[in-house]
């Protein structure tokens, strides 16, 4: 029987050496038991960045970063934790079973499907180094002279690793099949395509100027070509077909050199396009990624949260370009993101814009950047009678998927109080319900069964254990403080505790651990739970760090008040069986030797 992942990441705790991998990324100097540096992840003069290699752990008194070499690797790495485990395990010969929603494979299926991969990211390599050439020894005129008339400088050229396809229907294939690379591989690849008529394999990218695609560690994954001809048959862009490798609405175009300066500034600056986002980098705006072409989703999303919780949407001004921001809005919110809106002139792409205005010019206007949710009020004001009745309402119901999307509950009051302001005298508990409404409408039916978080007093949960579970559920930081902090003891809510030690007992992230239980088919409790706890707008949240800590003492101290309720009715028990000695007596007795396990505040009732 395979391993479980806890044990795996148990066996790579045990086996990894934490000090040799954090010496990949920044030198430390031996400071008695332990080894010190400046942080890799905050900016710093004096080290405050220490490794325990005893413990197994690291930890900056500056930052406030810290935990296992797992920890460290998905830190340093941008990675998720199934894909740093993955990493430590392989170069610690440990085997790491399939944790997918399919059948487990057996080691053999699995070399081959490694062996597949392979394959298919040698390919990409051939592919790329392939393109670069044409564009580098002038073999496909029209992408030379493409590259010019754009402006995009032979520096560019080189940093984008830009390249071009021949205007012929399989001299890719050709080529790539005198270095060995079979038809059905190339296919695999999304490099090739065969005719449904004729049963020929020919080449998908024909005529192109070709924007190799790149995963965040720098390898490529797939590529975008621009048509260079004037056919309107054929799509001015195409991408190519989805890969085990390449999957387009989970990559980001141009991450592998924006990723740093992103974590530098704070902030990234999403574009539509790739000429948009070469022509950012060209100005000076390196922190610029691309969406593919595609419409923003919430795998992107988490994918810039790992470098930045900012993001400047920097779109096409025409009408087609403000729909499309307001389409990538509501994954970025659910995913904690502070989205702003960088409005151009109506006519113009940021491409367009830069090359005529210049960087000044965008700069000021990445300043007057409006939040995300009041670009979405006000594009929706824009659009009803908010003098009537029906006006407001259809404003709530247009705004309500962004505001139950807003996770920091400071943020979402203040969004409903600018919303407010809109449409007069509305009270605001008439917003929350109104809202709480929504939340139940779009809600999936299960059977006949109760929502989770039902109307009557005796449906609610317990109002500590709720907060302390949407808070392991939003922040990695806070499940930490209370995988450190919490006693099962504590807990008093029967329907959540199954979750909350599930989480507090499990390795990784929250979403990890409950992907982990679906997949192995464990039923922990009812899920309906989790997204009633993430979507409920009355439940405020603030500051997770805080929040975790303040609700966590509350817990403890009732826990102990609990017992000393408990311990006064004993002692009352016990001073009607004995008359001849006095309950103060009695409980000066028991005080004396239960003192130490109950805190201060918990002894006074007593």
């Amino acid at each position: 029987m395979p391993d479980s992942i806890r044990d795996i990441t148990r066996r790579i705790k045990e086996q990894a050496d934490i000090v040799g991998i954090v010496e990949r990324y920044v030198p430390l100097k031996k400071a008695g038991t332990s080894f010190k540096a400046c942080c890799p992840f905050h900016q710093e003069k004096t080290p405050s960045f220490n490794v325990v290699p005893d413990k197994g752990i690291f930890h900056c008194f500056g930052c406030g970063a810290g935990g296992s070499v797992i920890d460290f690797v998905m830190r340093i790495e941008r990675l998720e934790f199934i894909d740093a485990v993955k990493q430590l395990a392989k170069e610690l010969g440990i085997e790491v079973p399939e944790y997918g929603g399919g059948p487990r494979l057996s080691p053999a299926e699995r070399e081959q499907e490694d062996k597949r991969h392979r394959n298919i990211q040698s390919a990409n390599d051939f592919a790329l180094q392939w393109f670069r050439a044409n564009l580098k020894d002038n073999r496909n005129p029209k992408a030379n002279e493409t590259v010019r008339t754009r402006d995009i400088t032979p520096e560019m050229v080189e940093a984008f690793q830009l390249g071009a396809a021949l205007d012929g229907w399989d001299y890719f294939a050709q080529a790539a099949r005198a270095k060995g690379y079979s038809d059905e591989l190339l296919i695999d690849a999304g490099l090739c395509v065969r005719s449904e008529t004729r049963g020929t394999v020919y080449d998908r990218f024909r005529d192109r100027l070709i924007f190799p695609i790149f995963d965040h560690l720098g390898r490529v994954t797939g590529f975008g070509g621009r048509r260079l001809g004037d056919d309107p048959e054929t799509p001015k862009y195409l991408n190519s077909a989805e890969t085990e490798l390449y999957k387009k609405g989970r990559s980001l175009y141009a991450l592998n050199l924006a990723g740093k300066a992103i974590t530098d500034a704070g902030y990234a600056i999403l574009t539509e396009g790739y000429m948009d986002t070469l022509m950012a980098h060209r100005f000076g705006f390196s922190q610029a990624i691309a969406s593919l072409g595609t419409a923003f989703t919430s795998d992107q999303a988490r994918l810039v949260k790992r470098f930045a919780r900012r993001v400047f949407l920097l779109y096409d001004g025409d009408s087609a370009g403000q729909k499309a921001m307001l389409r990538a809005g509501q994954p970025m919110l659910e995913a904690g993101l502070d989205a702003r809106i960088v409005v151009l002139p109506g006519e113009d792409d940021p491409d367009t814009y830069l090359r005529r205005e210049g960087p000044e010019a965008l700069r000021a206007r990445i300043e007057e950047a409006v939040e995300f949710f009041d670009f979405a009020l006000n594009a929706a004001a824009a659009q009803l009678d908010l003098a009537s009745l029906d006006g407001q309402g259809a404003l709530v119901e247009q705004m309500a998927p962004y505001l139950l999307a807003i996770r920091n509950e400071v943020a979402r009051e203040s969004a409903i109080t600018r919303m407010l302001a809109h449409i007069g005298g509305l009270p605001k508990q008439a917003i929350y319900q109104m809202l709480e409404r929504l939340k139940r409408r779009a809600a999936p039916r299960a059977g006949d069964q109760p929502a989770p978080t039902g109307a009557g007093p005796g449906q609610r949960f317990d109002p500590l254990d709720q907060v302390i579970l949407r808070a392991m559920l939003e922040s990695y930081e806070a499940l930490q403080i209370v995988r450190r902090g919490l006693s099962e003891s504590w807990l008093r809510d029967p329907r959540l505790e199954p979750w909350i030690l599930h989480l507090h007992y499990g390795e990784g992230d929250a979403e990890y651990l409950i992907e982990e239980a679906r997949a192995a088919g464990d039923t922990i409790g009812d899920e309906r739970i989790l997204t009633a706890l993430l979507a409920d707008p009355l439940l405020r949240l603030g500051d997770a760090k805080h929040t975790t800590e303040q609700v966590l003492a509350r817990m403890k101290k009732r826990h102990f008040q609990a017992v000393a309720r408990q311990l006064i009715r004993s002692l009352q028990e016990i001073s009607d069986e004995f008359p001849d000695r006095t309950l103060r007596t009695i409980q000066e007795e028991c005080l004396l030797a239960f003192r130490t396990q109950i805190p201060k505040a918990s002894v006074e009732i007593l």
